[in-house]
């Protein structure tokens, strides 16, 4: 026995670091995908499925009343002809980019900084607790922290050298980023110029040929955008939905990749990852310290810090500006593949095996922890439920009206022949941007549309609501059929499904 455990010892020692690693890489492509292979949705990605019906026009037309660009619905919508729209084929395109991010320690930072940076860097692109949420949602957040990173990575490799295949790669990143997200229109803006000013310094006339020529580009093929970001910009400052509460929207900003699946009300449901945050900041803050006392090179790790602050500065600025915050935790998601490398750069420099190991394995729990708890919820069973009645019991020739868009928009998804009004009675300006619903939707302001109704009008509200009380409450026009309440662990969402009917 003791000769058996010997030869075990000796061939777990064996394993190089690149096997490791190689090991590493199936095992986080399989665990981040573990909780796709559902259909249930939230709003935003309600939101998603619906515009991804549309045509490329109508995408681009439509999704300039949204708040985000339109290349992910553009995507969306490829995968859309293909499948027909299955759900569980949108969150696999969600997948694949952070399987490149995990990919990419291997290919590119180990090759850049080492076995050890690399291996580190595809671990935190594993277990970092937000990973898996955004691996698998049917929104634009994976494809828009990989392009940021790959984008981050090869003006990192050109600010040594030019290659016309890397100046190709960050020109194609670089604009993906800007279509992605608009945290990516910062991350690429702040890139580019950063990097035009160390060409310009050390006086690279072939690279700012290029740089040059691909801000042309850049400029060229924003262009048509830029109505619509200011439609954007302007519907921000008029009553954008973010705000700041403390302390829990700071608690959400420090803790954003730490704390993993769906935000909680109750901010001391934070308080977990918020100090381990505070605690690895201090402890990147030191290391930094005793490396610049060292003399090492850190100029890679600047590099990344620097645009990951400069994007929250940014964001910050022009929340002042508009007076309305845009800063908000999810958004963060774009950039981390900076803090990503910030991490495993100085833990790659760390001669300590006990002090990264420890910060690793806390990491490691956390991922597992969020991961298998979005998992638990996203198979309940009992998230079938409201879906099931709508599709058992909701008719083509019915109306449905609902005054609440988390579970209305889901509704919406699954009455597609049924005229759908979304009862919009505070007017939010979402009238445009909804209209990825259509055909058959209207975003109503005023109780007018009541007057055209007729038969059986369903009602979907949240559980606590009074919508079909305050809608359809004349006794001598409608009558009260049925009621159900249904509660969801996906997303906590809990639904309140009234009958109506108008008396003839």
């Amino acid at each position: 026995m003791k000769y058996k455990m010997k030869k075990l010892k000796e061939k777990i020692k064996s394993i190089t670091l690149k096997q490791w690693h190689i090991a590493l890489i199936v095992f986080g492509i399989i665990f981040v995908s573990l909780g796709a292979f559902h259909e249930n949705l939230w709003f935003d990605e309600a939101y998603s499925v619906a515009l991804a019906r549309q045509s490329f026009a109508d995408i681009w037309t439509i999704g300039g009343h949204d708040v985000h660009p339109v290349l992910y619905y553009w995507i969306l919508h490829i995968v859309y002809l293909i499948t027909g729209g299955s759900i569980i084929a949108y969150r696999l395109v969600s997948v694949i980019p952070i399987a490149i991010m995990i990919i990419l320690g291997y290919t590119h930072i180990r090759k850049d900084f080492g076995e050890k940076t690399g291996f580190i860097f595809s671990f935190l692109a594993v277990f970092l607790p937000e990973m898996a949420t955004y691996a698998i949602e049917v929104r634009m957040y994976s494809w828009a922290i990989l392009t940021v990173t790959v984008l981050a990575i090869y003006a990192y490799r050109l600010a040594k050298e030019d290659n016309t295949k890397n100046w190709i790669i960050f020109g194609i990143s670089s604009i993906a980023s800007i279509f992605l997200h608009y945290y990516g229109l910062m991350a690429a803006g702040l890139i580019n110029v950063v990097l035009l000013i160390h060409l310009i310094r050390n006086k690279r006339k072939k690279g700012l040929i290029f740089i040059i020529s691909f801000g042309v580009v850049q400029a060229i093929a924003y262009l048509p955008w830029i109505m619509f970001l200011t439609q954007q910009m302007s519907h921000v400052s008029n009553g954008f939905w973010i705000g700041f509460t403390f302390p829990k929207t700071l608690m959400e900003l420090l803790s954003a990749q730490l704390s993993g699946y769906i935000r909680t009300t109750d901010y001391r449901e934070l308080l977990v990852p918020t100090v381990f945050a505070l605690e690895l900041y201090a402890y990147m803050i030191y290391k930094t310290y005793k490396l610049h006392k060292e003399k090492q090179d850190l100029k890679p790790y600047k590099w990344a810090v620097g645009m990951y602050l400069a994007v929250i500065i940014a964001a910050l600025l022009i929340t002042l500006f508009m007076m309305q915050s845009i800063l908000y935790y999810r958004y963060l998601f774009v950039i981390t593949g900076l803090y990503i490398f910030a991490i495993s750069f100085i833990l790659g420099k760390e001669k300590n095996k006990i002090e990264i190991v420890s910060i690793l394995s806390v990491i490691a729990i956390l991922g597992v922890y969020y991961n298998v708890g979005m998992i638990v919820d996203n198979y309940s069973s009992t998230n079938a439920g409201p879906i099931d009645y709508i599709e058992e019991n909701i008719k083509p020739e019915d109306t449905v009206v609902y005054t609440d868009c988390g579970v209305g928009s889901v509704a919406a998804n699954h009455c597609l022949e049924s005229q759908v009004y979304f009862y919009n009675a505070d007017n939010w300006g979402v009238q445009e941007a909804y209209k990825a619903f259509k055909p058959n939707y209207d975003t109503v302001i005023t109780p007018d549309f009541m007057e055209e109704l007729s038969g059986r009008i369903w009602v979907i509200d949240n559980a606590y609501g009074n919508a079909a009380k305050d809608l359809f409450e004349d006794e001598t026009k409608y009558k009260t059929v049925s009621e159900e309440k249904f509660f969801t662990d996906y997303h906590d969402y809990n639904w309140k499904i009234t009958l109506v009917e108008k008396i003839k």
